[in-house]
């Protein structure tokens, strides 16, 4: 089968309208606050427990295991954290098929495909053992038994928001070569957030929120209207 831009916009679009409707069921299935308290300086339940520094920050936002709200909001992370698997997916084909629509269609070196599919595999394996450390976290019944899944929580959310930003970077260069500046300059952006999430991680909530900015800015540039992109 002959791989043309065309089919690759084509694919391009249904994988950022699978990834939109992800979120939206992630937003709907998972807990939208804490049961106590979330840290300081975050506002997303699920950010939080990705980025809790200590097994009280995660009671604060999970409350007690053995409490009918502790159980229920441990529910909806359960199921959130198994529909994130298709959404990594998601994800991972919207990057991938981004950039390798931009070199095809810019007659680029194949090595920025190689680059962004090494990234981006970095990035998913993160994110899946970030979501096995959060598996163990939310079956575990005592405070005093979350230090060991709390120290692989830490390490792979760092890892995988790190390589997202990291994955961002080929696209925003291939983006500028195109002359979109606009879009090209807010993945950069979201990589230097993921880099100041290791000192502040309140960084991530405006990496996401210029992650989102792009992707539905994107989706409407890919819809069958007058000015669409890569027509």
């Amino acid at each position: 089968m002959e791989i043309t831009p065309r089919k690759l916009r084509n694919y391009l679009f249904g994988s950022v309208i699978v990834f939109f409707i992800l979120t939206i069921v992630l937003s709907v299935v998972q807990p939208n606050k804490a049961v106590h308290a979330l840290p300081s300086g975050l506002h997303s339940p699920i950010l939080a427990l990705e980025l809790a520094f200590t097994p009280q920050e995660i009671i604060g936002i999970l409350g007690e295991f053995d409490t009918l709200v502790g159980q229920s909001a441990r529910s909806g992370f359960f199921l959130g954290t198994h529909i994130d698997t298709f959404y990594i997916i998601a994800y991972f084909l919207s990057y991938f098929l981004l950039t390798v629509l931009m070199v095809y269609r810019q007659n680029a070196s194949r090595w920025w495909i190689f680059s962004s599919l090494a990234i981006l595999l970095l990035t998913a394996v993160a994110d899946l053992l970030e979501n096995n450390a959060l598996f163990q976290i939310l079956l575990t019944p005592g405070e005093a038994l979350l230090e060991t899944p709390l120290e692989h929580l830490i390490v792979f959310t760092r890892l995988k928001w790190i390589a997202l930003g990291i994955s961002g970077i080929i696209p925003a260069i291939l983006l500028r070569r195109e002359g979109r500046k606009g879009p090209s300059f807010i993945l950069m952006a979201t990589f230097a957030f993921a880099v100041l999430s290791l000192r502040h991680r309140m960084a991530i909530e405006i990496m996401m929120l210029f992650l989102a900015f792009f992707w539905a800015f994107l989706l409407v540039k890919l819809l069958p209207l007058k000015n669409r992109w890569w027509e």
